[in-house]
């Protein structure tokens, strides 16, 4: 793998606060994306991960700080131009967040279907070549979100994430509440999207298994900002107390293994 220094920066935040009313969320946050990285961000529940991903992708604004996507500043960037940026950007939501009125094939090339001139039959086609590589049946393509469970409609989600191979793709607890089987499937999807295209990730997650399945680069927030920051295997000889929480399933996986 090429050294960092002749990587480009694909997403950098500096000096990102975020607050809601007097509740301080995100204080003084510091770190970069680099091309070809898969990045993990953990913490605990209510730490404030998910705000700042809504913060790199503009749902939400910060107070103070800066985010740059491609050299391109994003904050306070009008909304035409940065809808522009973020359609490179593959993105899917910690519940999924499927439009209700539209099928599931139509789901899946929603954001390509503008750009794209298909007919129903292409974009079925295109759909169906996604949903078979994460353990979907043809069936569920005619069908709306409320008519497949909850574990299929994130699976759907991720289709979505990743049609038309966007460079960037940014997840929110993609694993969470699927089976072993189907996380590994998962997992194994993200890590073959950035290598193929030579992408860049960042994963949101609460598995430690799969942190260590496609993680290149982790960071913990705790106290409202980055604590921790290293590769996976760092974690272990890491003496941060919250990294020792996160990791104390997997040495007791070890030891049982021993």
């Amino acid at each position: 793998m090429e050294k960092r220094k002749n990587k480009k920066i694909i997403i950098k935040v500096s000096d990102l606060s975020k607050s809601f009313n007097d509740n301080i969320v995100l204080k003084n946050i510091n770190f970069k994306l680099f091309e070809g990285e898969s990045l993990a961000i953990i913490g605990a529940s209510g730490s404030g991960k998910s705000v700042l991903l809504k913060n790199i992708i503009g749902i939400l604004e910060p107070d103070k700080g800066s985010i740059q996507i491609n050299d391109t500043e994003m904050v306070n960037l009008p909304r035409n131009l940065k809808e522009k940026i973020l359609l490179d950007l593959g993105i899917t939501f910690q519940h999924g967040a499927l439009f209700d009125s539209l099928k599931n094939w139509e789901n899946i090339i929603f954001k390509i279907a503008n750009k794209k001139k298909m007919n129903n039959k292409q974009g079925k086609k295109l759909a169906f070549s996604i949903i078979k590589k994460l353990g979907l049946q043809p069936e569920i393509l005619d069908l709306y979100p409320s008519e497949i469970s909850g574990g299929m409609q994130k699976r759907v989600a991720i289709a979505r994430a990743i049609c038309g191979n966007p460079k960037i793709l940014l997840f929110d607890e993609p694993t969470s509440g699927l089976d072993p089987v189907t996380g590994s499937l998962i997992d194994q999807l993200i890590k073959t999207a950035v290598r193929t295209v030579g992408g860049s990730a960042i994963t949101i997650t609460h598995d430690m298994a799969s942190v260590f399945r496609i993680a290149d680069k982790v960071m913990l927030i705790d106290n409202k900002t980055i604590s921790w920051s290293g590769t996976p295997k760092d974690m272990f000889n890491s003496t941060n107390a919250k990294i020792q929480e996160f990791i104390k399933p997997i040495n007791s996986e070890f030891l049982l293994n021993d």
